[in-house]
């Protein structure tokens, strides 16, 4: 039986009624001890019949005490064994518990790519009463993030760790980096610095460096110790480096044996040395686009002046400077990107060694434009001169055409990365003069009338592209209504320099965070093929791939649980491609160290006043609630937290109120006649032998 009350006003205000009867009360003692004592009890009647005291006997049911139980069902529970011994571990707790009066409430924790502590327990904690949880039991191997979150959480209930193995021994061998750098400038080196670490007694593992798919070296390094590779940034582009470590026999998984990371590789400048042959409307262009361009360092040269010459002015007369050729193709031609050669002739300016010197600039990697004009059919064309002509995909073989034209794309075209994009084809507007020539090597993406217009093609290491119009200006004017001057030139100059998105041959592959592979396969041929597909730890597969366009192919694979991928096709010359993806968003932890540890369960155990164990090792008991420590070397405690269930409640008021309030009245009139002193007269008046005394 116990006690309640029904207030009829709200407890502070019934408590400032109460003060203020014992103010007044306490004021009265000069009257008289008696009188206060008196008034004391007519608040104490009032505040009792303000609270309504009633007596309140209920019918109850002791409730079980209730025991989540977790079960991890992160990615890393499904190597080895770990998914039925924790299936048999949830089976055998369940059964110990609810023979020792337990309710057991079971949850999942974790998902395919992460096993978060903080989340798992905030939903588990929301499916029991927090009055009756005796205790957590979480099933897992311990690879487990949030402790440090949750054991600061004011859990009312020890939480208990059951560590599942995969197997008897473990083993694992696993790569990490220590540091790799987000970008890197071309024609320096990338330093990547990583950790090798492996759970068998080995003192070094041999490791593989792999860039964009493609195996660099194999080198072997110590296990436990961080190593330094060094690789050169030799192109521009995204690189996806990885690191292999092979796997051991009866290893938990191989997705822990690679990493991957992306570094930028980036031109600090580009440098494109221009060279015009003469002033005309066309050179503006050229130096506006290229100047536009806030990654390109531009040096630009007009011969106004041919080199034989004579100038019969003196040297500090003249306004022009000498040309200074032996500097520009003998000294560091080699630092520029792109040369171009706009309207050039030969006019005694740049010497015959100096245009080989071009020539194999070229064949070493370097890239030539030939924006040619009305010259390139004179005796003074570069096409005939024999120490350059020979790298030049076309020859002049006639005079030049003013019959109006309107550039198109070839089939070749509408495929390449340079004039694929291009927009409007249909709305551009005329050339008015062309210089037909003979193409002997490279490809026709731009034609006009049916001849060749825009040429390009590959010599030695390096590239060279032919314009057989000097009109490029007329779209720049909006002429005709105009066409894409500026993308096409920024285009054609990037492919020059060897832009990995403006391969014509290329192979993309991106692994989005939802783990969706995308695939893209970049032809000038009708036909890609199938590619070959190859995942961490998995056997190579055939991956088809769809027409999606001119020149483009591609294939989506989605689930794709693992972090990166390496895709592989072969062009029809038989070159090898290859394409590596990691996924968006940064790799998945969940397979980063794989092997049973304690750590996270220590954490929680400390907390919270739980324990640690291993699957099949612990017993239950029930414990009272007043310990601090609920687990022993070989069994778990459950918290017993003693709910009860009221079914039945009877009440009933300890006084009527009309009573408190007739006591209050009373006691108050009582605290009134002894206060005035009629308190003696009235017993007096009450008592007739007291009269009759009086009398005599």
């Amino acid at each position: 039986m116990t006690t309640d009350l029904t207030p009829l006003l709200p407890l502070p205000v019934i408590a400032v009624i109460g003060g203020l009867f014992l103010i007044a009360s306490l004021l009265r003692l000069r009257v008289g001890p008696a009188g206060m004592l008196l008034r004391l009890l007519t608040g104490v009647f009032l505040i009792a019949f303000l609270l309504g005291p009633q007596q309140v006997q209920r019918e109850t049911e002791r409730l079980a005490d209730q025991v989540l139980l977790l079960v991890d069902r992160s990615g890393s529970m499904g190597l080895g064994e770990r998914t039925s011994g924790a299936e048999a571990e949830a089976e055998r707790l369940t059964a110990l518990l609810e023979a020792q009066g337990s309710e057991v409430i079971r949850n999942d924790l974790g998902s395919s790519d992460r096993s978060d502590l903080e989340e798992g327990f905030a939903a588990g904690l929301g499916s029991v009463e927090r009055d009756r949880l005796g205790a957590v039991v979480l099933l897992s191997d311990g690879q487990l993030s949030g402790a440090e979150a949750v054991s600061r959480f004011e859990l009312p209930a020890p939480v208990h760790t059951v560590l599942v193995p995969a197997g008897d021994p473990e083993t694992d061998r696993r790569i990490a980096w220590t540091q790799v750098p987000s970008f890197a400038l071309v024609g320096k080196e990338i330093s990547l610095r990583f950790r090798v670490e492996s759970s068998e007694a080995v003192a070094d593992l041999p490791v593989t460096l792999r860039v964009d798919g493609s195996d660099v070296l194999t080198r072997r390094v110590p296990t436990g110790e961080e190593t330094t590779l060094t690789i050169p940034a030799d192109r521009p582009g995204q690189r996806i480096v990885q690191l292999l470590v092979p796997e051991a026999r009866g290893e938990l998984t191989g997705r822990n044996n690679i990493v991957s990371a992306p570094v930028n590789v980036i031109r600090d400048r580009l440098r494109v040395l221009l060279i015009s042959g003469q002033p005309h409307a066309g050179e503006r262009v050229w130096r506006n686009v290229l100047k536009s361009d806030p990654a390109v360092d531009l040096v630009h040269f007009t011969i106004l002046k041919p080199g034989n010459k004579i100038a019969y002015a003196g040297p500090d007369e003249l306004n022009l400077i000498p040309f200074p050729s032996r500097e520009l193709f003998l000294e560091k031609l080699s630092e520029f990107n792109v040369v171009v050669f706009d309207r050039y002739t030969y006019r005694s300016v740049i010497t015959s060694f100096e245009l080989a010197e071009v020539a194999r600039y070229v064949e070493e990697g370097g890239a030539v434009l030939i924006a040619a004009g009305p010259e390139l059919a004179l005796p003074g064309s570069l096409s005939r001169q024999p120490n350059l002509s020979y790298i030049l995909p076309a020859t002049p073989n006639g005079p030049p055409s003013t019959e109006s034209f309107v550039p198109k794309r070839t089939d070749v075209g509408a495929r390449h990365p340079i004039t694929a994009p291009l927009l409007g084809e249909e709305e551009w507007g005329r050339w008015l003069r062309l210089m037909p020539a003979q193409v002997r090597a490279g490809d026709v993406l731009l034609e006009g009338g049916g001849r060749p217009l825009l040429v390009t093609s590959r010599f030695g290491e390096g590239r060279v592209a032919m314009m057989l119009s000097d009109h490029l200006w007329l779209w720049a004017r909006g002429f005709d209504g105009g066409g894409p001057h500026r993308e096409f030139l920024r285009r054609l100059v990037h492919w020059l320099m060897a832009e990995p998105e403006l391969e014509e041959e290329a192979l993309l592959a991106t692994l989005s965070a939802e783990g969706v592979l995308s695939v893209e396969r970049r032809t000038l041929s009708g036909e890609a093929g199938t590619a070959t597909l190859q995942l961490p730890g998995e056997e190579a597969s055939a991956l088809p791939l769809e027409p999606a366009g001119p020149g483009r192919f591609t294939a989506a694979v989605e689930n794709v649980e693992a972090d990166s991928a390496t895709v592989e096709a072969v062009t029809e010359t038989g070159q090898l491609l290859t394409a590596a993806a990691i996924r968006l968003g940064g790799a998945s932890p969940e397979f980063d160290s794989v092997l049973m540890t304690s750590e996270a369960g220590q954490v929680l155990a400390e907390a919270t006043g739980g324990g640690v164990f291993t699957a099949g090792e612990a017993s239950v008991r029930s414990l009272p609630s007043s310990r601090d420590r609920f687990a022993g070397q070989r069994w778990l405690g459950v918290k017993e937290r003693r709910a009860e269930l009221v079914l039945s409640e009877r009440r009933a008021p300890l006084l009527p109120r009309p009573f408190w309030l007739l006591l209050a009245g009373g006691t108050l009139l009582l605290a009134w006649l002894v206060e005035s002193g009629r308190a003696l007269q009235l017993l007096r008046f009450l008592s007739p032998g007291a009269s009759t005394f009086e009398r005599a």
